[in-house]
């Protein structure tokens, strides 16, 4: 695995992560960690310690998953946190090598990942950290777990901390910022996972939500939230929420609001991957309301392009089945959404998301998501076109170069 040095990519078409097709036959110039130039002139190789051959392939960012729970603790003695630990390294390993460059945390206890990944101690993605994410009593996080440390949850590592009323939550709200968070999670609705809040449950109040959403914007970042009712879309909307997470429930109304505020959509898990696999009548009554709805969602989307989605998976990461399902999610998120827009969510949509957390941004050296002159050394070869299939990507092997930050973790060129 070859560290920083001046490195020279040629003839590669290259997928920028915003525009709607390729520009043929360049060459990207990448100095240590940052992408410092992408032309079509002639460069002389022999000013690079490295030159990789992109012929008949596609340069593109790394991907990104904006919904994802790296170290979680979410039951009290669930299992060793060693051994989640590790597990966890293992499975951002695995992350990494199908293409996954960064993630963006939806709660857990990650800072530690962060660290030795950021210093290159472990190979990982880059984490964009949220710390615990915040929720009522009787909310969608509320849990025995919760209970358990509730009066010293504020410094103790977990992956939810229970909160009520607008003090509770300013105080919430800026422990995470202590711990390192670069936005904040709140769990604004009800929730599959959770047994005590009916989906059509809307939490927090509106004045709990915009505390949260004032001291996060007192801190230089935004607010993302779990939901999935167009009640608990527009009252998030009202209070400054920036990412609105799952919204499986959205109607028309609500999608207009979304898209007027310029607010960010990730619609996620893909329900109906788990219809298919286990059929609607064997899933929980909860996850079968949500997966029947989620075909007018994706309806509802398709008519609203305006609306900047992003790209998640929703998953534990300890799950044994995470890289197969994170593949099988990129599937099914085309089948929803056209390629174009699938492809813009795993990468440039995410470089948006990114640039709210202003001098939060735990990355503020290059951009994330894009790859231009100024973004960071975070890319992949492709064997194969993603701009006609985003499918291509769920197959490890069409991966045939993986570099984050200008190291290069896979190369299958020669």
């Amino acid at each position: 695995m070859e560290k920083h040095r001046k490195k020279l990519i040629k003839n590669a078409a290259v997928f920028d992560g915003h525009s709607s097709g390729l520009a043929q036959g360049k060459k990207i110039v990448i100095e240590d960690d940052i992408v410092t130039e992408i032309t079509a002139d002639e460069v002389s190789e022999e000013n690079f310690d490295e030159v990789f051959d992109g012929t008949g392939m596609v340069a593109m960012p790394g991907m990104t998953d904006a919904h994802v729970h790296m170290g979680c603790l979410f039951a009290k003695g669930e299992f060793p946190v060693d051994y989640a630990t590790v597990l966890t390294v293992a499975k951002c390993k695995d992350a990494l090598m199908a293409g996954f460059t960064t993630f963006r945390d939806a709660g857990s206890v990650s800072e530690g990942l962060k660290l030795a990944f950021d210093e290159g101690v472990l190979p990982g993605p880059r984490i964009y950290p949220c710390g615990a994410y915040i929720s009522q009593t009787c909310g969608h996080g509320d849990s025995e777990y919760a209970h358990t440390y509730r009066d010293i949850q504020y410094r103790h590592p977990s992956s939810t901390v229970l909160a009520d009323g607008v003090p509770e939550i300013i105080r919430a709200v800026r422990e995470q910022f202590y711990r390192g968070a670069s936005h904040i999670k709140l769990m604004a609705g009800g929730g599959c996972m959770s047994s005590c809040d009916p989906i059509e449950t809307v939490q927090f109040t509106a004045e709990e939500m915009k505390a949260a959403c004032d001291v996060a914007a007192d801190y230089g970042t935004y607010v993302m939230a779990h939901l999935y009712t167009p009640k608990a879309i527009l009252r998030a909307l009202g209070a400054g929420v920036r990412s609105l997470e799952h919204a499986h429930l959205i109607d028309e109304t609500a999608a207009e609001q979304v898209a007027a505020a310029g607010a960010f959509l990730n619609p996620m898990p893909q329900f109906k991957k788990y219809e298919d696999m286990l059929g609607v009548e064997n899933m929980p009554p909860k996850d079968e309301m949500v997966c029947c709805a989620e075909a007018m969602a994706t309806e509802i989307l398709n008519r609203h392009e305006d609306i900047r989605l992003l790209f998640g998976t929703d998953m534990m990461i300890t799950r044994p089945d995470y890289q197969v399902e994170q593949s099988e999610d990129i599937r099914y998120y085309e089948k929803r959404f056209d390629t174009m827009r699938a492809l813009r969510a795993l990468t440039g949509t995410a470089n948006e998301v990114f640039a709210l957390t202003t001098y939060q941004n735990p990355y503020p050296k290059g951009k994330i998501g894009v790859l231009e002159a100024g973004s960071y050394a975070d890319l992949l070869l492709v064997d194969g076109d993603p701009t006609k299939s985003v499918s291509v990507l769920a197959d490890t092997d069409h991966l045939r170069l993986i570099m984050k930050g200008g190291t290069v973790y896979k190369n299958t060129l020669c």
